[in-house]
């Protein structure tokens, strides 16, 4: 009997080592797909009760980050850490945003920064070493995962920032979208349809040019960065993605300067980098100059990289060829 009586104490046991096992488990693989965090309602929702996750705290296995949210196992995170535990922080919706989420997609380099996080609601919320925002317009399109940690888009982040920073620094956020391939239009546009009331809007769509842009006829980020440097620089305007009539062929060119019978080209890598994209653009050239045009081409990293050269480039180009008649 006392035998029979072990062993169903010692399976007791068993058993409940598995499932502490299983528990401890569960726990390190949620905080390893959100960066070393975990929040209180989600070891809750596993069956800890809140005594348990405070005893857990007391020994060290679990750190208080932010009221709600603890590190698992050690208490210092990577910068990801510390957003994704400020996100949670904020509760259901919240979305690291601003300088952090500019930050996230690569845009700034604001991590220095107190940690920015937008939340989908009118509330009094507050936490201390976060700064907290409310938006009650935010839609599906305007909500993103990036590693992991849910965020605001690219676009809906240039918008924050355009209503919360310099313009130097909505240009160079806004410059490193384009660069990064991560800037789109016409989305830009639908947002600030969408939203064409809210602080920022304006500023946005000055630094991006968008009142230009229908009558420019820009096809991408590069050609825009391109015409806005000519803009700036007060050099003649050009008519853009115009068709040039040549002897028996026709050709659709990037900037054309008709008085002064010049072209300019840019050329982005992913449109140029075939062997026949390279022999097409120089028959191209080929085909220009015997008719009289004087055509030019410039790279996306001369364009973004470096722009002075570009315009010097273009401005003796153009006065020359005036001087010339």
């Amino acid at each position: 009997m006392v035998r029979e009586l072990d062993h169903r104490l010692a399976r007791s046991e068993l058993g409940h080592r598995r499932a502490r096992g299983e528990l401890e488990r569960l726990i390190v693989a949620i905080a390893a797909r959100q960066h070393g965090v975990i929040a209180l309602l989600q070891l809750l929702a596993l069956g800890l009760s809140e005594r348990a996750v405070q005893d857990r705290a007391a020994c060290g296995r679990l750190h208080r980050i932010h009221r709600g949210v603890y590190a698992v196992g050690r208490k210092d995170l990577t910068i990801k850490g510390h957003w994704m535990a400020a996100v949670l922080a904020c509760g259901a919706g919240a979305l690291l945003s601003h300088r952090s989420a500019a930050t996230l997609h690569g845009l700034l380099n604001a991590g220095g920064w107190r940690i920015e996080v937008t939340v989908p609601r009118r509330s009094s919320l507050a936490r201390l070493r976060l700064r907290v925002h409310r938006s009650t317009c935010l839609v599906p399109v305007d909500r993103v995962t990036v590693d992991g940690i849910p965020c605001t888009s690219v676009e809906a982040t240039l918008l924050a920032l355009a209503a919360t920073v310099p313009r130097n620094v909505l240009e160079s956020a806004c410059n490193k979208a384009e660069i990064k391939d991560k800037l789109d239009l016409r989305s830009i546009a639908e947002l600030l349809e969408r939203r064409r009331a809210q602080p920022g809007a304006a500023a946005l769509s000055s630094v991006l040019e968008l009142d230009h842009l229908g009558c420019d006829r820009t096809k991408n980020g590069l050609e825009r960065r391109f015409l806005g440097l000519v803009r700036r620089t007060g050099l003649l305007a050009p008519a853009v993605n115009e068709w040039i009539a040549i002897p028996g062929e026709e050709m659709q060119c990037d900037f054309v300067w008709h008085r002064e019978r010049v072209i300019v080209e840019v050329d982005g890598w992913e449109t140029h980098r075939t062997r026949g994209a390279f022999r097409a653009d120089r028959r191209r050239d080929r085909l220009l100059r015997l008719a009289g045009w004087e055509v030019e081409r410039f790279t996306h990293a001369d364009v973004f990289g470096d722009p002075d050269h570009v315009i010097e480039v273009v401005r003796t180009v153009l006065d020359r060829r005036l001087a010339e008649g």
